[in-house]
């Protein structure tokens, strides 16, 4: 499977992309907790679910265009469905084995959940070009 290389000038591969996300959502991250300490396992946890799973998804979206790129709609689709039951379990398991405080949770999960979202579709837009 090729999805670390991408033709063209303006492309960028899943695995720069996922390097790229990555290094945005550490920083941010390390940026917030340096004015908020208290709230640093909060706001990680809200930050790593949809950063891991967005990597995920690109990765699948990328090898998918590659292999065939009119099946890239259905993969995209089974991959949002996948997510949505990711992120139910994981909001289960969060909330029922861990004590914290979920306001920062959530507002850690919902900025990053939609960043990432838009960043995803980018990426997608890149490699459709």
């Amino acid at each position: 499977m090729n999805w670390q290389k991408q033709s063209g000038a303006n492309k960028m591969s899943a695995i720069q992309f996922s390097i790229f996300v990555s290094i945005f959502c550490l920083g941010t991250w390390g940026l917030i907790v340096g004015g908020i300490e208290e709230y640093a396992k909060e706001i990680f946890l809200g930050m790593i679910a949809p950063l891991l799973i967005g990597i995920g998804s690109i990765f699948l979206l990328s090898i998918a265009n590659q292999k065939s790129p009119e099946n890239v709609n259905r993969v995209m689709v089974k991959s949002f469905i996948v997510k949505m039951i990711l992120y139910a379990i994981y909001f289960i398991y969060i909330f029922t084995f861990y004590t914290f405080n979920p306001m920062p949770f959530v507002l850690s999960f919902v900025g990053y959940y939609i960043t990432l979202h838009i960043s995803e579709v980018l990426f997608l837009k890149s490699i459709f070009n």
